[in-house]
């Protein structure tokens, strides 16, 4: 058994021309995890794009992707950069060294790294820590009606002892504009004393 680097794509390099590693290609369109995000993120609107990436949240989702990628893959294989890095299994090797159990394989016997990754839930990555502003607090999570709805998030987040995620200059005026990212504001509004409660009475009513 020898040490292996796979390429999460290549385009330039035919299937058939290489040595069959220990894993498939994900994608034969994706060229990295990286851009595997951008994709995904590239249908919403162009000041959402920019504010993720403004606030550092775009960084943030791609070392989450990678991270979830790492632990769904085997212990002797791991994500390093663009490339799957792990043993590669000749002629000579035993084939209990090839211990895939639990893992799916393709028809080759090889882990099937397409199935492993769409496994990966991006989308919750991606919701999860999409960037709020006190504004989009106030109005779709606190449902607000006041002419001010970020004074009423901010006081709530306040009460609640949430931090915001980090601070970004507001295009127009320059100011310091608090964002926060969507899951903590859900974890820490469900977390609210007597939440629970309500929440209990609502599935049991009539």
């Amino acid at each position: 058994m020898t040490a292996t680097a796979w390429i999460w794509s290549s385009s330039s390099t035919p299937a058939s021309a290489r040595p069959s590693p220990l894993c498939n290609r994900v994608d034969q369109y994706s060229t990295s995890p990286d851009v595997d995000v951008l994709d995904r993120i590239n249908g919403g609107d162009n000041a959402w794009r920019e504010l993720l990436d403004k606030c550092g949240v775009l960084q943030r989702i791609q070392t989450e992707y990678r991270n979830a990628i790492n632990a769904a893959l085997p212990d002797d294989i791991s994500l390093c950069g663009d490339m799957l890095i792990g043993p590669y299994y000749g002629p000579g090797d035993e084939a209990e060294d090839n211990d895939l159990d639990g893992y799916p394989t393709d028809k080759h016997g090889g882990l099937d790294s397409q199935a492993l990754v769409e496994d990966i839930d991006l989308d919750e990555i991606i919701e999860r820590n999409e960037p709020l502003t006190l504004q989009n607090i106030g109005l779709r999570h606190l449902k607000s009606q006041s002419k001010n709805p970020a004074k009423v998030a901010a006081a709530a987040m306040s009460r609640l002892g949430l931090k915001a995620f980090t601070h970004i200059p507001h295009s127009q005026s320059g100011r310091q504009m608090a964002v926060y990212l969507k899951g903590d504001v859900e974890r820490a509004l469900n977390a609210r004393p007597g939440r629970r409660r309500r929440t209990t009475r609502e599935t049991v009513a009539p």
